[in-house]
């Protein structure tokens, strides 16, 4: 099964898909930078907590989609993605400053 059977899993799915819009704009538009600071200054605190919304709804909302509501669509599944990089890199980081390097 490709999409998702509820609600919460669907808000998880679209918030995934604007938010890899918006990072690919990002991701652009930081490059268009280096002419105009426009962009930095105006536009990025507003964008990025538009990223921060979208990002979490979907890590959220897949994660209650997935295993509260037992949804267990590729598309839920990929919601859940930027949470399960957080936390892989949250322990990578603990194991790196236990081991002392």
């Amino acid at each position: 099964m490709i999409w998702p059977q509820t609600r919460i899993g669907w808000l998880a799915a679209w918030s995934f898909a604007v938010f890899v819009v918006l990072y690919i704009i990002h991701g652009v538009m930081i490059k268009a930078a280096a002419q105009s600071q426009w962009w930095l200054t105006v536009v990025l605190p507003y964008f990025g907590n538009a990223l921060l919304v979208t990002v979490i709804m979907a890590s959220l909302g897949g994660v209650v989609a997935w295993f509260i509501r037992g949804d267990g669509a590729w598309a839920v599944r990929t919601a859940t993605l930027p949470i399960w990089v957080w936390l892989t890199v949250r322990v990578f980081i603990a194991v790196i400053t236990v081991l002392g390097w």
